[in-house]
């Protein structure tokens, strides 16, 4: 993109420029698409369920940390499907403000039941903290596909439900 006569190539020679030598930079660069919730998301994936999993004695993985806890906070939507009725929870199509909610529910339940204290989401501005968020963001481990609905019932429990083969 170039603004008043100047990429943003530009401005990132400058910045560089300033930059003691000897040293080991780690540059990270986001996508700039609207996507309100990616914020949110990585905060929840990258900060919360990753600090969360290391203070926990077994350390269970983010993913399963995030079924966890969208079994128990995240809202369910019903749908039917050829008259039979279906609940799933989509927390990545959620409203920015409802993602919100269940991570500030995730973060207090970890305080509350577990003695956990996550990094909150505005801490995340103070340059002190600017670090731990960009590590957890490059060393997220997340197959957003995979996070559909821990409330689906397998194929296999659909057919013992229904004594037939799907």
């Amino acid at each position: 993109m170039k603004v008043a006569g100047h990429t943003v190539i530009d401005e990132f020679r400058k910045a560089c420029e300033k930059l003691p030598d000897n040293d080991d930079y780690l540059f990270v660069i986001c996508d700039n698409t609207k996507n309100r919730n990616l914020r949110f998301l990585s905060y929840f994936f990258s900060v919360v369920l990753k600090y969360i999993s290391d203070s926990l004695p077994d350390h269970p993985g983010t993913t399963a940390l995030y079924r966890y806890f969208e079994d128990m906070f995240a809202p369910i939507h019903t749908v039917k499907i050829n008259n039979e009725q279906f609940e799933y929870c989509d927390l990545k199509s959620e409203k920015s403000s409802d993602v919100n909610a269940v991570i500030e529910k995730v973060v207090e339940y970890a305080l509350k039941e577990w003695g956990i204290e996550v990094p909150r989401n505005e801490d995340m501005k103070d340059p002190k903290m600017r670090e731990l968020y960009s590590q957890a963001y490059l060393n997220q481990e997340v197959e957003w596909s995979n996070f559909i609905s821990s409330r689906k019932l397998s194929k296999d429990e659909r057919r013992k439900k229904k004594n037939e083969r799907l």
